[in-house]
């Protein structure tokens, strides 16, 4: 968020975002500082992108699929010298992926909104900020119970697919992978989460990995209105979920799976990211 100058004697940026913490259907918002070079420069717009970036295994990050994009300004003319302040309020969508998960950091896994400058005949390098996105209290409910019976994160990928059983707006989901609770290891292997919320409902789909066939029987969609989530037995839902899942047959080594799932690069972790121990406070909303 400090200053820093586009090239050579061109201006600087900085974004300075109000409150980096949000939620999806939320607002993010803050100010785009603009301080002119020692030169008059012709800026043709300010465009803010919101994406999401992953650890790649090699050191570095790849970017995701963009999450929002739009033009701050028209073109103008920034003097030397110059001070310009741009406002900006962005509605985020309510399928806005998470970055953080009952506290704890989604391994490998952040949002950045990137401010774009772009100056008539000179490159654009950006600037990224991160911003934390937190879970709607409805899906945390969900969450706490995960935790509550024993499943801890094992990497975060992005599918450029549809969820299967739930009506999505965005063209992709983000996808939390979930090692089991000790009980169901050897039963099954591992578990993938996706949640897509409306301003009126919270859905999430569970997907038994290692029974990833064109059959919806590997599959749970659970949907309720917000305000019902706690009042829903989440724990005992997912528990009977999993019973069934891992009663199911695996498939042969030859099949070739639903391909909706394999678009994403995962976000390595070297260790397993654990959710909050069962029963502790952390683990239920406020």
């Amino acid at each position: 968020m400090s200053y820093g100058q586009m090239a050579g004697d061109g201006p600087s940026v900085d974004t300075i975002l109000s409150e980096p913490n949000c939620k999806p259907g939320g607002v993010v918002a803050g100010k785009v500082h603009l301080r002119g070079g020692t030169r008059s420069v012709d800026v043709r717009h300010v465009t803010l992108a919101l994406m999401p970036r992953m650890q790649n295994g090699y050191g570095g990050e790849s970017a995701g699929p963009e999450v929002y994009r739009g033009a701050l300004t028209r073109g103008f003319r920034l003097d030397t010298g110059q001070q310009r302040d741009l406002a900006f309020s962005i509605p985020l969508p309510y399928e806005l992926p998470f970055t953080t998960v009952l506290g704890h950091e989604l391994p490998g896994f952040t949002i950045g909104m990137c401010t774009e400058v772009d100056l008539a005949g000179q490159p654009d390098p950006g600037d990224i900020d991160p911003i934390s996105v937190e879970p709607l209290e409805s899906q945390q409910w969900v969450l706490a119970a995960i935790a509550q019976l024993g499943f801890q994160i094992s990497n975060v990928t992005f599918q450029k697919s549809k969820l299967r059983g739930v009506s999505q707006q965005l063209p992709f989901h983000q996808e939390m992978h979930l090692n089991p609770p000790a009980s169901y290891r050897g039963r099954i292997e591992k578990v993938g989460l996706s949640f897509v919320a409306s301003p009126r409902t919270m859905a999430f789909v569970l997907r038994a990995e290692d029974r990833d066939t064109p059959s919806d029987e590997s599959f749970g969609v659970f949907q309720v209105p917000h305000a019902e989530a706690a009042e829903t037995d989440w724990n005992a839902k997912i528990s009977r979920w999993l019973e069934k899942a891992a009663a199911l047959p695996r498939p042969s080594r030859s099949g070739t799976g639903h391909g909706g799932h394999r678009g994403g690069p995962p976000a390595p972790s070297p260790a397993q990211a654990p959710l909050p121990p069962p029963g502790g406070a952390s683990a239920f909303p406020p």
